[in-house]
């Protein structure tokens, strides 16, 4: 069995391993009623810079859980829904799905997918495997880290960027037994819905018992099929949310 393992890493290791995470940092996009990052200096390597010492280098950092590419796990919306400590690590490593809608969205960014996309997508690919990570590339991610392009207001505050709709949700849940979704959006919600104050498919796809991972990067670098992706995130005690790290595993 382990020579058995060996093998199968080394696979891995042949293939192309893609990063579909953005850095965080305090001035990131993200949704207007969380506050901004804090991040203090407690050790530095120099005298005198740190505010608690020297000799190595710690920071403490204050931020919502909802930062820079996380994970928001069933809890973060629905009373009694699974805890980010609850999801198994079994659910970590999954089939990748890409809908690219890229073209969509550049004539119209409040472009809600919808189930054609799905039916459209599994004509040309085949039927979408059960346990399926699908993920939705936008391009939104190339606006990154520019708050204002990634919010993309009008002149009376409305937001303006793609989101999921929820009989595509349903149909990928109901139908497809996916496991979770990703978006390279702020909301899983197109941006009119959100600044009305709406969350129908975010509270639809946790309220189903799956999970999420919002703002990815570089799903233009993966291929729509036949990718896996690994979503880590820490475990927090009853977490409702932490930034994540997020990859692809690519077989060109």
């Amino acid at each position: 069995m382990a020579s058995s393992l060996l093998g199968v890493l080394d696979q891995l290791r042949a293939c192309r391993w893609v990063d579909l995470t953005h850095s965080f940092a305090p001035g990131i996009p993200h949704f207007h009623a969380f506050p901004d990052e804090r991040r203090t200096t407690l050790f530095h390597y120099d005298e005198g810079v740190g505010t608690q010492g020297h000799g190595f280098l710690a920071h403490q950092y204050s931020h919502i859980g909802q930062w820079g590419t996380h994970m928001d796990p069933p809890a973060h919306f629905i009373r009694g829904g699974r805890f980010q400590d609850e999801v198994p690590v079994e659910e970590m490593i999954l089939p990748l799905v890409v809908l690219d809608v890229r073209a969509a969205v550049a004539s119209d960014p409040d472009f809600a997918v919808g189930p054609a996309v799905v039916v459209a997508y599994e004509s040309e690919h085949g039927r979408i495997p059960p346990g399926a990570f699908v993920a939705l590339s936008t391009g939104w991610a190339l606006r990154w880290p520019d708050s204002d392009a990634m919010h993309n207001r009008d002149a009376d505050g409305v937001a303006h960027y793609p989101g999921w709709d929820v009989a595509t949700l349903r149909l990928l849940v109901e139908e497809r037994g996916i496991t979770a979704i990703g978006h390279d959006t702020t909301d899983t919600d197109p941006g009119v819905a959100i600044s009305a104050g709406a969350f129908a498919a975010e509270t639809y796809i946790l309220a189903a018992d799956r999970w999420q991972i919002e703002l990815l990067a570089n799903l233009d670098q993966v291929p729509v099929a036949g990718a896996l992706v690994v979503a880590t995130w820490p475990k927090p005690l009853k977490g409702s949310g932490f930034p994540a790290r997020v990859f692809a595993i690519v077989s060109d």
